[in-house]
């Protein structure tokens, strides 16, 4: 199917502008740039979403985070989703996807903790990995003072956040901790290999091209680093059999369409339920055009709400069920 028409014009809109990816742009540009574009075309909400910020130890320092409580949400201990934002491993921030989170936590019912893992290339691989079980640890450790049920926490991110949460899916219980109750992975980026065809297809670099992935892996992986690391990369993990029923949203459009349909499945091989839902005419970034573009956002809104019934299922003892 056609790539979705308002995508093709924000296409053509950021062409004229000049505000288009250039290979000799700064992190701190970078990183300005797509914190302008979240505020412009980024997914929000009507809905009351009280927030506040909290702190979270790691091995390494504290990092921050910030807890997203709908104000319509009944009071009692609900799901909580941990999510980790998009960007390469190099940009985005808790602040860039406030809104983001009030979305997503207004329209799935649930408590958000979004995390300020530390990125590259002041912290490369792993930190930003080591980060996201460290959130998820202590999530589960102040489950109750969090608002949350410690039977119904979820893991999620986009692109690289994807990766992140699907990681600490995957090696949660061999760390020590309890399985994760679900995972809502948006196009994850989970095989740094580079060497999936869809990586090198020219005509699904809407919004993420090989450039760009070439800008972000020099500056998170060091040159020793192994991108087959099935730490940076779980698709290549030993066994995903640990890992929680998922949704996957995924779109056509996306240098990572192959990696996450492969990912999807090999859950599904290793019995792990999963929902595999590709949209044919979006592209990778989808996220982050969901304020402007209304097939976004129903994506965006399918896929949390979708999260947040699994969770409500769960706690009243319904089996999760799987769709491809």
């Amino acid at each position: 199917m056609a790539l979705d028409l308002r995508i093709r014009l924000l296409q053509w809109l950021a062409t004229r502008s000049g505000r288009v990816f250039r290979p000799a742009l700064t992190t701190a540009q970078y990183r300005a740039g797509y914190a302008a574009a979240m505020r412009d075309a980024g997914p929000r909400t009507r809905a009351c979403v009280d927030a506040r910020d909290v702190r979270i130890p790691t091995d390494a320092g504290e990092i921050g985070a910030r807890l997203y409580r709908p104000a319509a949400l009944p009071d009692r201990q609900a799901p909580l989703l941990v999510f980790f934002h998009g960007g390469g491993f190099v940009i985005g921030d808790v602040a860039s996807y406030d809104g983001c989170a009030r979305f997503l936590a207004a329209e799935g019912a649930l408590l958000v903790l979004s995390v300020d893992y530390r990125l590259g290339p002041e912290h490369p691989f792993p930190r930003g990995y080591e980060d996201g079980f460290a959130a998820y640890a202590w999530s589960c450790a102040n489950a109750e003072e969090l608002g949350a049920d410690a039977r119904a926490i979820a893991l999620g991110g986009d692109s690289a956040g994807g990766g992140i949460a699907a990681s600490v899916g995957a090696y949660a219980v061999a760390r020590g901790l309890p399985r994760p109750a679900y995972q809502y992975l948006i196009y994850p980026s989970v095989d740094a290999r580079g060497e999936q065809p869809s990586r090198h297809d020219p005509s699904l670099g809407v919004f993420l091209n090989e450039a760009m992935m070439r800008w972000f892996g020099e500056r998170y992986l060091l040159p020793n680093d192994d991108p087959a690391d099935p730490l940076r990369s779980p698709l290549l993990a030993p066994t995903l059999a640990q890992s929680p029923p998922t949704y996957l949203l995924a779109a056509a459009y996306d240098p990572l369409v192959d990696e996450g349909r492969q990912y999807a499945d090999r859950l599904r091989a290793e019995r792990v339920p999963v929902t595999y839902d590709l949209r044919p005419t979006l592209p990778h970034g989808l996220l982050n055009v969901a304020g402007v573009v209304p097939a976004a956002r129903r994506a965006l809104r399918d896929g949390i709400r979708a999260t947040g019934d699994a969770l409500r299922a769960q706690l009243a003892g319904v089996p999760s069920v799987s769709r491809s």
